[in-house]
């Protein structure tokens, strides 16, 4: 017991010490039985403190390492191949989970089809998304140029240079430590925060500089061109669908569907016409029971009743009256006997 608990600690320290996802994989693999499947090796490194790799990222690297050390399949008749793990990518069918073999577990169904090599594929026009968002840093820096000597009163050329140069240099870094992050595990990470905290700057400079309108032209074509586009280098949106769902993406999408709903924008299937019809019958409902005394009442209904368009469907003047019901009998709701759900 006493040497499976400091054979796990080592484990823990020497994986601890790994920087890729590929290494820790490489490492587990080298520790294992040779016959161990992609699940395997995922639970292995989430035993040892590990946060576990996708399945569709471990398992080409996993593949890789069986056919280049001569690892046979679990049944131990057949040589795992490059030629012959691609046929069986190509031939597997999708299977439910729980009716996947053991066998075939190290190799990822058509479902979760992944490039051959570890390392993300770049997307197409990486190289062009990458020189225009080195370009925009030119209209960032004749930003800061100007910022620092109009509205800071910094004249030394030098100066100048030294402090106004702290931004663009952080956007760079940040830039690249995105580029690292999306390689090694396919997100880019607390970079990707600083990045837009430092074009938040970016943009009071500019707007502080020429005004709301010229402003807002450097900015757009600056810091945040620039990131825009190395998010279109990176894939980082593209990549972001394949993982795990993040608490703060999940915050994130429910504050949206909210606002969505409270401005009657939600996904339910209808057009804007039939959105703008729907309101208007619910305002003509409302304002039919509305008091005398409610201003500009008579027109006001005319107008949602002709927007409602419930003189020429029956479909929408029938939805009105419901809604009319709806609103004249409120009161009698709490006069209904229910029977009792217990």
């Amino acid at each position: 017991m006493t040497t499976d608990v400091g054979r796990t600690a080592d484990h823990d320290t020497e994986l601890s010490r790994l920087k890729t996802k590929k290494q820790q994989i490489h490492y587990a693999l080298e520790h294992m039985p040779r016959g161990c499947t992609v699940e395997d090796v995922r639970r292995w490194l989430f035993k040892h403190g590990q946060q576990a790799p996708t399945r569709p990222y471990a398992a080409p690297i996993v593949n890789e390492w069986r056919a280049r050390n001569g690892v046979t399949d679990t049944a131990g008749h057949v040589l795992l191949t490059p030629e012959l793990i691609a046929k069986l990518d190509e031939e597997t069918a999708p299977a439910p989970a729980e009716a996947v073999p053991a066998a075939t577990e190290s190799v990822p169904a058509p479902a979760e089809a992944v490039p051959a090599s570890a390392e993300a594929a770049k997307p197409a026009g990486a190289k062009g998304f990458y020189a225009v968002a080195l370009l925009s840093i030119g209209v960032s820096v004749d930003t800061s140029w100007r910022f620092f000597e109009q509205r800071l009163g910094i004249t030394d050329a030098v100066e100048r240079v030294i402090l106004f140069s702290v931004m663009e240099a952080a956007l760079v870094a940040c830039g690249w430590a995105m580029r690292g992050g999306v390689r090694r595990d396919g997100r880019p990470g607390p970079a990707r925060l600083v990045a837009w905290a430092l074009t938040a700057f970016a943009a009071f400079a500019a707007l502080s500089l020429s005004g709301p309108v010229a402003g807002t032209a450097r900015v757009l074509l600056g810091p945040v061109l620039g990131l825009v586009m190395l998010h279109l280098a990176l894939g980082i949106e593209i990549r972001a669908t394949r993982q795990h769902t993040t608490t703060w993406a999940r915050v994130g999408r429910e504050l949206r569907e909210r606002v969505l709903s409270l401005l009657g924008l939600g996904d339910d299937h209808r057009d804007a016409l039939a959105r703008t019809r729907d309101r208007a019958a619910l305002r003509a409902a409302k304002l039919a029971l509305a008091s005398r005394w409610t201003p500009f009442r008579t027109s006001r209904l005319r107008k949602a009743l002709h927007a409602s368009h419930v003189a020429h469907d029956p479909v929408q003047r029938d939805r009105m009256l419901r809604e009319l019901g709806v609103l004249q009998h409120a009161k009698k709701l709490a006069e209904t006997t229910q029977p009792s759900p217990w």
